[in-house]
């Protein structure tokens, strides 16, 4: 459960998501991705109409972890590359994060997602806050195209999205000032290398950064600049001193 409706302060955050998801659901383009999204979307209906929070924040992560998941593949050249970084595929990082997310991201802002998937994430991070920009970095290139349908629908410019089709040891993030990853990898060979990599990356930014690391594995390559401001055990952030 991400207990969305415990706090009223997150109460427009939320209705903005579900009004996102629920707009991606009822998109044709999206609709002919996901043949069984109906199902999804009319249960949050239903629920809504019935006010039973429970209910609709079951109804709502079931509709998001649908979404989440479309376009989830990857061609012989990606499947080497993900095998090779012990890489994690498209694993869905909840909705609270997006919500504490808010207090951090101004309209001038450029948001990195590193392993992004289909860009869900970063385009709700656009519905709930808009901001200048938002890279998304994604080794998939089927997630990549599933994710511009995402945008369309969503009626986000083009110019508010930036989409990296890279590994993400690669990519650049130095113009970021927010920074966002579920963990890309396992912890171990090939997977310490991407934190290392990223880590570098993070650790070369001499401006005010914050980074959103779920399920942290990032922490103990992080240079010391860096002060843990929050963590549940699921979400840590990371911000400069």
């Amino acid at each position: 459960m991400d207990d969305l409706f415990e706090n009223n302060c997150f109460e427009k955050e939320t209705s903005v998501i579900t009004a996102s998801l629920l707009k991606l659901a009822s998109d044709v383009s999206v609709r002919a991705e996901l043949s069984d999204i109906d199902h999804y979307a009319g249960n949050l209906r239903s629920v809504l109409k019935e006010g039973e929070l429970p209910s609709i924040e079951n109804a709502l992560l079931g509709l998001y972890v649908r979404l989440h998941g479309a376009g989830s593949g990857y061609s012989a050249h990606e499947r080497k590359i993900l095998v090779k970084r012990k890489g994690y595929s498209c694993h869905p990082g909840g909705l609270s994060a997006l919500v504490r997310a808010v207090q951090f991201i101004r309209p001038d802002s450029i948001v990195a997602d590193l392993g992004a998937g289909n860009g869900l994430q970063g385009l709700l991070l656009q519905c709930i806050c808009p901001h200048r920009k938002t890279i998304q970095i994604e080794i998939s290139s089927e997630m990549i195209r599933v994710g511009r349908i995402f945008q369309q629908a969503l009626g986000i410019s083009a110019d508010r999205v930036e989409w990296v089709h890279d590994d993400i040891v690669n990519a650049s993030i130095e113009e970021a000032d927010f920074i966002y990853l579920y963990l890309p990898a396992k912890p171990l060979d090939g997977g310490k290398k991407v934190y290392e990599a990223v880590a570098r990356k993070i650790n070369a930014i001499k401006r005010p950064v914050v980074i959103f690391s779920i399920a942290d594995c990032l922490a103990g390559f992080l240079a010391g600049h860096l002060n843990i401001s929050y963590t549940d055990g699921h979400l840590t952030c990371f911000v400069n001193k």
